[in-house]
């Protein structure tokens, strides 16, 4: 799924009303976060079964339920940054000029 230091964006910012009051802070949707930490989570009607992801850029405070971890966010709100993965390369066997036989 993620790694820890890899960069996501928010694909979902809707939230619950309800919900807001545990966070300091919410993830917007299409802001680039970095993954802090991938944990088991909980849902909303405090089933298990779902991950939660931490992230760097936002802390929030910690749940009111033993072991009381930092409420973290399903981790389907987000999605792998696209990056542009080309580089500049050259080939030491490719020349530099068209030889003139070829470019007439």
């Amino acid at each position: 799924m993620f790694l820890p230091r890899q960069k996501v964006v928010c694909v979902d910012d809707v939230f619950p009303e309800a919900i807001k009051k545990f966070y300091w802070k919410l993830p917007v949707k299409g802001v680039t976060y970095t993954i802090r930490d991938l944990v088991p989570g909980v849902d909303i009607g405090g089933e298990g079964g779902e991950m939660c992801v931490y992230l760097v850029e936002l802390i929030n405070p910690c749940s009111d339920m033993p072991p009381y971890p930092e409420r973290g966010f399903k981790a389907e709100r987000f999605r792998p940054l696209e990056t542009d993965t080309e580089t500049d390369y050259q080939t030491d066997d490719v020349t530099e000029e068209v030889p003139d036989a070829v470019a007439k």
